[in-house]
């Protein structure tokens, strides 16, 4: 069973913000098709998936200018 700090199905289509920035670390798995996106979420582990989404709660605080606790967020 998933761990709902990894499921971040919605980042891998399009950044919540918007216009994503140039360095986002989903910015090359956007460029795949539907399909491949979901291939290549699922073949990610759970430890893979925690350092996508602790990069993106960074991106997402720095550009909220925001200090946010990382590992109190819940990506749903």
């Amino acid at each position: 069973m998933e761990n709902c700090y990894t499921n971040f199905y919605g980042l891998i289509f399009n950044c919540p913000v918007e216009n994503e920035e140039s360095n986002c670390v989903f910015k090359e798995i956007r460029l795949l098709t539907s399909k491949e996106k979901i291939y290549y979420y699922h073949a990610l582990t759970d430890k893979e998936k925690m350092a996508l989404i602790a990069k993106h709660q960074r991106c997402l605080a720095i550009r909220e200018k925001k200090n946010v606790p990382f590992l109190r967020i819940t990506i749903m």
